[in-house]
């Protein structure tokens, strides 16, 4: 595997903003890394929901990023996006992609692991491509009021919308597992060995040691405890996180 990183210089409201960008090469795939936007987690964002291993502060702010994921097959060039970021203006998206020479009308398809705003709210962005949320997902931000100003990122790509079921391969290769917790029908992407995994993590140098540790944004956090422990049993390769700090990248040995 090859991995190239890269950093250019975007103009964002009259001020020079770093954009950050990682190439990483497969044999049969490309997978780009694209920091939508810097991000530190304070540490009162965290807590333990194992009696037996109470949370213990190690610092005043842990590690993170907001990244999204753009694979694009080599046989034919397609390219398939991982969550949307936040855009703009918080999002410095649209510019690594301008700087990386990915046009968004070249995205074919949005895959979404959860509809959270710094995963859907630029959504907007790519009017031609196909949005893809798990049904589980879907139903459940429908019943939930704490959710609904994320609406008008879904609006406009109603008519772009499917809902996929678990188990199913959304394009070629890619498989959709639940991972319920963070939200209850968010979902990893699995690509071969590699697998994304949305936000079953955030402050990767703090929950991959104590995946009892959950963030206060986890909405079942004992399901959501359990999915990491799982995950780091089961899911051995290369994840590729939202908030794992940037490139987003960590490999998963057995």
């Amino acid at each position: 595997m090859k991995t190239t990183v890269f950093i250019v210089f975007a103009l964002l409201c009259g001020t020079y903003s770093q954009a950050k960008v990682a190439l990483f090469e497969y044999q049969d795939y490309k997978i780009y890394s694209l920091q939508d936007a810097p991000n530190q987690f304070p540490a009162s964002l965290f807590f333990s929901v194992d009696q037996q291993e109470p949370f213990v502060q190690t610092a005043e702010t842990y590690s993170g990023s907001v990244n999204v994921f753009v694979i694009e097959y080599k046989r034919d060039g397609r390219r398939i996006m991982v969550d949307s970021g936040f855009g703009e203006p918080k999002g410095q998206l649209l510019s690594a992609m301008k700087e990386s020479d990915i046009a968004p009308e070249s995205i074919s398809d949005i895959i979404v692991s959860h509809i959270h705003p710094d995963h859907v709210g630029g959504l907007n962005n790519f009017p031609r491509a196909k949005i893809h949320v798990s049904r589980e997902e879907f139903d459940a931000w429908e019943n939930d009021a704490s959710r609904s100003n994320l609406s008008k990122h879904l609006q406009e790509t109603g008519h772009n919308l499917i809902l996929f079921q678990y188990g199913t391969e959304i394009v070629p290769r890619l498989k959709a597992i639940k991972a319920s917790g963070h939200t209850p029908g968010h979902t990893v992407f699995q690509l071969g060995n590699c697998y994304f995994v949305g936000d079953i993590i955030h402050a990767a140098d703090l929950q991959l040691a104590h995946p009892s540790f959950c963030a206060r944004f986890d909405m079942d956090p004992h399901t959501a405890s359990n999915t990491r422990k799982k995950a780091i049993k089961e899911f051995h390769g290369d994840w590729f996180g939202a908030h794992i700090p940037f490139p987003g990248k960590y490999a998963n040995q057995k």
